[in-house]
């Protein structure tokens, strides 16, 4: 399942990507439509033509969009995942292999030589740590691991989605 989610949902976009989700942010298509915001009838002709369930708090946009959009009530990443569990029953189980970049949302890569990301991550980080992660995408290389804030999602989690 593949998701456009509407520009008042970044952080639940970063989160779907985090757990797998191929996840478009609205407001990283402003480049491509040469439009800031992107208008609700581009988002929606784009999410038809990529085949994406829109995420939305915009309601007059989720009646417009003819069963195409899942809309999301009240506030919090973590309501709003709940809302997507049930409505759509998604799975949060997290799993660093499926991930994807949650700047980017492109396909990470395991490192198979640590010693290749060094220059990119904080001293503690690189000496504490042995498996890490590269985005694909040639213009982010995000690098990413599992750490306490990954540890601390997952706990948070937990107490308010499951």
């Amino acid at each position: 399942m593949k998701f456009l989610v509407n520009s008042m949902l970044g952080k639940l976009a970063r989160f779907l990507r985090i757990f797998g989700y191929d996840s478009i942010y609205a407001n990283d298509l402003e480049e491509y439509f040469h439009e800031s915001p992107v208008q609700d009838e581009n988002l929606l002709q784009f999410a038809i033509k990529e085949n994406r369930v829109l995420i939305t708090r915009d309601y007059p946009f989720h009646k417009n969009a003819s069963g195409r959009s899942i809309y999301l009530e009240g506030e919090g990443v973590y309501n709003y995942l709940k809302q997507l569990k049930n409505k759509l029953n998604l799975n949060y189980d997290f799993n660093m292999e499926n991930a994807r970049c949650s700047l980017c949302n492109s396909e990470l890569e395991k490192v198979d030589n640590k010693d290749l990301i060094k220059e990119k991550v904080q001293t503690e980080t690189f000496r504490h740590y042995n498996e890490f992660f590269l985005c694909q995408n040639p213009n982010c290389k995000n690098v990413y691991w599992k750490g306490t804030h990954i540890e601390n999602l997952l706990n948070k989690l937990k107490e308010k989605v499951e």
